[in-house]
């Protein structure tokens, strides 16, 4: 059952753990190649690491479109998942489970590995805690569950898990930019409602700020609690129909 999904999830870490390593050592040849010494160029000021807890999310979200398909690609094996002594449900969560788990994971080596990027060449003394952590951690996880959830749960019915999850990024880039063309003011309209499910558009703005020119006119702690409610809602549905589909 949740061992196919631990071993899926183990492939994707290992991919997107490779990559992120090969870029990480290119970036280091390269600084060292270009300016030949170990020292990043700075301008003197400080760096939030709430900027860099934001960052981290668009990696998270890389992961989540990698196994967000996970419970749903079981779809062949259903008639003998059917017969195992443990609800649906149980099973149904622990797929979930699974998945979150490579979610965090994959955010928090992102992070790791930005942090001995700067302690390498010795930025790392320009970082400074500003007391908005917690809120950018909230709305990055927030916002990658958020997708996590929609993927699982537009699949649920249709199918394509692996379709779905791909064709997501083109949808959400599509919807956000649509935002700001000057469109009519109907299809401007359907445009912003369906910013609503998008989870790039959660993220622009400062951490702790006010935007009110932005596609969700909310604070960036409200929009936070929106992305983690949405994704409660999605995930729940899912687990519901995936465990009521007939096999």
């Amino acid at each position: 059952m949740q061992y196919v999904e631990i071993l899926r999830a183990r492939r994707v870490l290992i991919w997107y753990g490779g990559v992120l390593l090969a870029l990480f050592a290119l970036a280091v040849i390269s600084i060292y190649g270009g300016n030949g010494h170990g020292q990043l160029r700075h301008d003197g000021g400080t760096d939030n690491i709430s900027g860099l807890l934001m960052g981290c999310a668009v990696g998270a979200w890389i992961v989540t479109t990698c196994v967000a398909g996970g419970l749903n690609a079981e779809t062949a094996t259903l008639p003998i998942t059917w017969t195992r002594p443990i609800s649906r449900h149980t099973i149904a969560w622990r797929f979930v489970a699974v998945d979150v788990a490579a979610i965090v994971i994959g955010y928090a080596f992102l992070l790791a590995l930005l942090l001995a990027f700067l302690a390498i060449f010795g930025a790392f003394g320009q970082i400074v805690l500003d007391g908005r952590e917690l809120r950018a951690l909230a709305l990055g996880l927030g916002t990658t569950l958020m997708w996590y959830g929609l993927i699982v749960l537009v699949s649920s019915r249709l199918g394509a898990h692996g379709r779905v999850a791909g064709l997501s990024w083109v949808a959400f880039l599509l919807i956000g930019g649509l935002w700001s063309a000057p469109l009519p003011p109907l299809l401007h309209g359907i445009i912003t409602a369906l910013n609503y499910l998008n989870p790039i558009a959660y993220f622009g703005g400062s951490v702790g700020s006010s935007n009110h020119a932005h596609a969700i006119p909310f604070s960036q702690d409200v929009r936070a609690l929106m992305a983690w409610a949405i994704a409660a809602v999605a995930i729940t549905l899912s687990v519901r129909l995936w465990s009521t589909r007939e096999a």
